[in-house]
């Protein structure tokens, strides 16, 4: 999955912030700050699985948003 996110440096720490979910988490680092973002969203999608009606199809929808976003370092394959 894939998720739009900022980061952003916040005193002596750097704050990432998922603009989907407004899910944010920080760090020391910028690895630090992506890292506690990703289990963040990991425990934030796992509980809307937890409250998801038991009798209700859940499935998944695959989209392309990269063309809408200009960036000049892209966080690395696979991650967040």
């Amino acid at each position: 999955m894939k998720t739009i996110i900022r980061i952003h440096k916040e005193g002596k720490y750097f704050v990432a912030a998922d603009l989907v979910t407004n899910v944010a988490d920080q760090g020391l680092t910028e690895e630090e700050a992506l890292a506690n973002l990703k289990k963040g969203l990991e425990e934030h999608y796992q509980v809307l699985m937890d409250l998801a009606p038991k009798d209700q199809k859940i499935s998944f929808l695959d989209i392309e948003v990269e063309k809408y976003t200009q960036t000049t370092s892209p966080l690395g394959e696979g991650c967040y």
